[in-house]
């Protein structure tokens, strides 16, 4: 009997325990890509972290880490280092996970692709796909999570074990924290966040306004991080799935590799079925929502408030780091710097925060009276259409027919007008802005709008325009419905597409070739760079960057200008409007006609979407 039950317990025990190691294979080929780490560390690895050093242990141990854990779960794994990687290894597999980078994928690739952390963005942008870079600031936790989706649920069931928890800050800043509750249900996917006592990984999450605008599309869940509760961490576009979060199987928590293993069938059924819509618009109507909560006299006193005390927490710091300094430690050379950084209370006007806000022309008509700005937002909603990637602009047209530009009854309209033969330049100037299409004859037009009414969809994140739903159906690329996406504007002011200009110049002294170099950006309204964030803070601080020719000689010490505290967060100052690098150069032994190349390195971001870290580099012939 004892023997009976002893085995009867062994048994139990097996089925209980033994389950994830003696499951059976699912048939599945898959490679990846990441680092082989025999070879040389590169210099830009698309890993990042707050502490170098976890970067430089993970490199070490992360590609054995996938191999084993992929190797317990699929039949046939293979591993390649990314510098390896060719397009043609795709076409021998059935899913790759893309770890590592630089990778650039060809526009016509369809096969089904698992993007790992900041590769979304990295692979995605180039593509013209919705995963752009929002904030390289996702930790180690999921909500807004659509459990009912196929990635939880097959071919491992999984029960997320969800628990109720504070809702992250920065929700709340924008629009969209309005209705958001202060608790949210998190599902832990990483057993250790970039937040954490032991600093790890930091994932990556895009935009998620106008995400699901497109039927190629499908935001799956969110995540903790730095930007709003609507910010992507799992989705998927065509043929590509964005896992956002940077946790590699060993620190991954047994749900999350389940949902994991899940993602990679789950992306094979997409084989062949490539996006059909191309992201060419960040700013969405949701923008107009914005616009209005920005709007405020309240939120203006706010930062008023905030920045003082900000201030106060600055002076603090600083003494803090000073009796460090006294007492002979060493407060590194980013803490040097925020040492140096000068106090300013100068804040600006009501007036010309409304400017900055509605523009000149509107505070032309309307000045502050922000009760007829929200009026006017409101009931032009409708109307709103694209003057570039970041703004938006009153479309007269569609506001004179009174009908929504999201609505089909518009293009109805204007085929009307063009058959009528009346309004005939401003219905074909409406029908060219809000499709594809180029037809210069009413009956093509009604001819086209009558076999696809059924089946057109509006995209505001694809340049607000109506398409023909042709996902999953076998169409040529070359015969795809495509436009061109915009280029960014390099100049010498800021852009809504480059919102910081730097520039360099030498600021004459005594005449002796011993000199003030000064670097100078000018920061986008709206805009922000950073001059210090706290240790475990993942965005990036501004660098001075300089290389002097030989016989060339500078001081040891940059002055900055006047950096200000970030609203809602106490270990954050930032640079606005203007920022200027200051630093004496003697370049009397350098030879004539060498160069001093300089410029900075930095990350700007506004209040609700930040562009990935960026260097620029002047040259000065002397």
């Amino acid at each position: 009997m004892k023997k009976m039950l002893t085995a009867c317990l062994m048994l139990v025990s097996l089925l209980t325990f033994g389950t994830a190691k003696y499951r059976e294979k699912i048939a599945l080929k898959v490679l990846y890509v990441g680092y082989n780490p025999d070879k040389p560390m590169p210099k830009n690895v698309v890993y990042y972290s707050t502490n170098p050093a976890i970067i430089e242990k993970i490199y070490k141990t992360r590609m054995a880490d996938f191999k084993t854990f992929l190797e317990q779960r699929f039949t046939e794994v293979k591993v390649v280092d990314v510098a390896d990687y060719k397009v043609e290894m795709s076409d021998e597999v059935d899913v790759t996970l893309m770890d590592a980078g630089p990778v650039m994928l060809p526009a016509n690739f369809s096969r089904p692709v698992v993007l790992m952390h900041a590769m979304a963005p990295n692979v995605g942008l180039p593509l013209g796909l919705k995963f752009d870079w929002y904030c390289q600031c996702l930790d180690d936790e999921a909500l807004n999570i659509k459990t009912d989706h196929p990635i939880f649920n097959t071919p491992n069931a999984v029960k997320l074990t969800m628990v109720k928890k504070p809702t992250p800050g920065s929700f709340f800043n924008g629009h969209q924290g309005v209705g958001t509750p202060k608790e949210m249900d998190r599902w832990q996917v990483v057993k250790q966040g970039f937040s954490s006592k032991e600093p790890y990984l930091i994932g990556m999450v895009s935009h998620g306004e106008g995400f699901n605008d497109s039927p190629d599309a499908e935001s799956i869940s969110g995540g903790v991080c730095l930007k709003n509760a609507e910010a992507v961490a799992l989705g998927r576009q065509g043929n590509y799935f964005m896992w956002g979060f940077a946790g590699s199987p060993d620190y991954m928590t047994d749900e999350a590799k389940d949902v994991f293993v899940n993602t990679i069938c789950y992306i094979k059924k997409f084989d062949h079925l490539p996006a059909i819509v191309k992201k060419v618009q960040i700013e969405t109507r949701s923008g107009i929502d914005e616009q209005i909560y920005r709007l405020s006299k309240d939120l203006y006193n706010q930062a008023i408030v905030s920045r003082r005390e900000g201030n106060l927490r600055m002076l603090k710091m600083q003494q803090e780091l000073k009796d460090k300094k006294a007492k002979g430690e060493d407060i590194g050379h980013g803490n040097e710097m925020f040492l140096k950084m000068p106090v300013t209370n100068d804040t600006q006007s009501f007036e010309d925060y409304v400017k900055g806000y509605a523009g000149d022309s509107l505070f032309a008509i309307y000045g502050t009276n922000i009760s007829l700005y929200h009026k006017y937002y409101r009931q032009n909603y409708e109307y709103f259409y694209p003057s570039g990637v970041y703004t938006l602009q009153l479309d007269r047209d569609a506001q004179k027919l009174g009908i929504s530009n999201r609505k089909v009854a518009l293009l109805d309209k204007c085929v009307s007008l063009l058959e009528a033969k009346k309004e005939v330049a401003m219905a074909q100037r409406l029908l060219e802005r809000y499709t594809t299409e180029k037809f210069s004859k009413a009956t093509d037009w009604r001819k086209w709008l009558n076999e696809n009414r059924n089946n057109l969809f509006y995209t505001e994140s694809g340049g607000f325009k109506f398409m023909v739903n042709i996902y999953g159906k076998n169409i040529p690329v070359g015969q795809q419905q495509s436009y061109q996406l915009p280029k960014a504007i390099v100049g010498g002011e800021p852009t809504t597409a480059d919102p910081v200009a730097v520039s360099a110049r030498f600021i004459p002294g005594n005449g002796n070739k011993k000199d003030s170099l000064l670097i100078e950006a000018k920061i986008l309204k709206g805009w922000h760079i950073y001059a210090y964030v706290s240790k475990d803070n993942p965005f990036v601080v501004t660098e001075t960057r300089l290389e002097l020719p030989e016989g060339a000689v500078a001081d040891q010490e940059w002055k900055t200008t006047a950096a200000i505290p970030y609203p809602g967060n106490e270990g954050m100052f930032i640079f606005e409007g203007k920022a200027n690098f200051r630093i004496m150069v003697d370049y009397s032994k350098a030879k004539a006609g060498t160069k001093i190349k300089c410029g900075l390195y930095y990350q700007v971001c506004d209040e609700t979407k930040c562009y990935p870290p960026k260097e620029k580099i002047l040259e000065i012939l002397i």
